[in-house]
């Protein structure tokens, strides 16, 4: 694959963690994360090359669209990047924040996020913005047939011109 040329870690990462099998709760939760490695499910991401590789910079979108056929049981898009290091003490530790939403025939979807205060913890993610995680990811079970737009957007690229991202999704 890719000419003997050994992919990049955080491509590695996303294709682990968007090919998960789901446990516990519905999406991610903080006991399973994003769930069990299904290593089929990530080399076909990969050997079928469902994924994008490219920058984003401060306030812009990039647009990355694909084809969803009849019949399609789920959906799953992940976005993930390498954030830069947080300054030490620093109150917010995501330094650039990219944002992930996925437009097809049903509307828009925003990624899983889950609540972080503690009598929370143990609640179903729902969809919503995420401005804490390097890491989105969205769910649509049973999506219509047709053009789904992949929005990756650099709400905040505080350090550096551009913030380099891996788009990764799964047809199932």
């Amino acid at each position: 694959l890719n000419l003997g040329a050994n992919p990049k870690n955080g491509l590695m990462k996303a294709l682990l963690c968007n090919g998960a099998d789901d446990r516990g709760n519905a999406g991610p939760d903080y006991r399973y994360g994003l769930g069990s490695m299904n290593l089929i499910r990530s080399l076909k991401m990969m050997e079928d090359v469902t994924y994008f590789n490219t920058t984003v910079t401060q306030g812009s979108t990039n647009t990355h669209t694909i084809a969803v056929p009849a019949n399609t049981a789920q959906l799953k898009v992940l976005l993930y990047w390498q954030d830069p290091p947080a300054a030490v003490m620093a109150a917010k530790t995501l330094v650039n924040d990219l944002d992930l939403e996925v437009t097809g025939p049903g509307g828009t979807t925003l990624p899983l996020k889950l609540d972080s205060l503690p009598a929370n913890v143990n609640n179903i993610a729902t969809n919503a913005a995420d401005h804490s995680n390097n890491l989105e990811q969205v769910v649509i079970n049973n999506p219509a047939s047709g053009s789904y737009d992949l929005k990756s957007i650099g709400t905040l690229v505080a350090v550096n011109p551009s913030q380099a991202y891996f788009l990764v999704y799964d047809i199932i």
